[in-house]
């Protein structure tokens, strides 16, 4: 559930925002103004469980049905909160501050 910087283990960012990000864009951090992402490979198993569970309800229930919107709603909370407790945050190293790629 973790939103804490790795750099300077301060609170990074508040959870709803955590709840949204993705790996497109970095967002700085809140203590320590670090560059912080999220790599493809820990979003996508974050949103995996409310992903099968909103496309289950698509294939199974029938169109505009109370279930299905139920299964929609389960669906898309399961994704949101697995970004919140599952989707760890990493800081953006840029090549220039490492060694050169020779």
């Amino acid at each position: 559930m973790s939103a804490n910087c790795p750099s300077c283990h301060k609170k990074a960012l508040a959870l709803w925002k955590k709840a949204f990000l993705s790996p497109l864009a970095p967002i700085p951090c809140e203590a320590c103004d670090v560059e912080l992402k999220v790599t493809w490979r820990s979003y996508l198993m974050a949103i995996s469980i409310g992903s099968l569970i909103f496309l289950l309800a698509y294939m199974i229930y029938e169109t505009d049905s109370l279930l299905q919107y139920v299964g929609f709603g389960l669906g898309f909370a399961l994704m949101l909160l697995g970004q919140v407790f599952f989707m760890p945050l990493e800081s953006v190293v840029s090549k220039s501050d490492g060694d050169s790629a020779e």
